[in-house]
């Protein structure tokens, strides 16, 4: 059965946008899978919206590559090989080092005392039964601010969007990634808190490029 992750307390200009960030939700957090398949009739009845908005945002998400368009099979969650896995892992890890760089210095010190509390969550998960849709999302928020969401608004939604073709659960499923994850996180918060630009981007760099030679070798 088909389960979208509404979106809470966020305002939306339009339907479609509505639409678009419900299905970008319901796949950062692992409840659509790749391969999953989508009907404009099943994501209708979920949001209770008219046909008109679901097809503008199936046509959006088909043009990020977040889903894929058969004539033969109908519309699924675009799937993944290793080595789009990898080229995507690279990426980002140009793309957040860089960010985190030009970032350190001009992050608010609520923007840091944040990104502690979120790292401390993913820490306080990590212990007992893992949560991973949990973890992602905590995960996913404590990136976003570390990259510098409210110093460079435009850089993060591009990373953002890369970000939910992030395989969805299996780094987190790992024997002591999570914890590792959190160490790594712990370092480069020192870093920001230094105001070490050059030291903190080079650890995110490094920290996603541990999570890719972990996963794919």
């Amino acid at each position: 059965m088909l389960k979208l992750s509404l979106p809470e307390n966020l305002y939306f200009g339009t339907k479609t946008d509505y639409v678009v960030e419900a299905i970008r939700t319901a796949i950062l957090v692992g409840d659509l899978l790749p391969g999953t398949k989508v009907t404009e009739q099943q994501v209708k009845d979920l949001l209770k919206v008219s046909s008109s908005p679901v097809r503008e945002a199936f046509h959006q998400l088909e043009a990020e590559g977040l889903l894929t368009r058969n004539p033969h099979v109908g519309t699924k969650v675009t799937e993944m090989d290793i080595q789009d896995a990898k080229e995507l892992y690279f990426i980002q890890s140009l793309l957040q080092g860089t960010a985190v760089q030009i970032s350190t210095k001009n992050l608010k010190e609520e923007d840091i005392h944040e990104a502690e509390r979120l790292n401390n969550e993913i820490e306080r998960m990590c212990k007992g039964r893992i949560d991973v849709k949990g973890l992602r999302v905590v995960n996913y928020k404590l990136h976003m601010i570390l990259c510098g969401a409210n110093v460079y608004p435009w850089l993060t939604r591009l990373i953002s969007a890369l970000w939910v073709r992030f395989p969805s659960q299996s780094l987190w499923l790992m024997p002591k990634r999570p914890m590792m994850s959190f160490q790594q996180h712990e370092k480069i918060i020192k870093a920001i808190k230094k105001r070490d630009e050059l030291l903190a981007g080079s650890l995110m760099k490094e920290h996603l490029e541990s999570s890719m030679k972990a996963l794919y070798g």
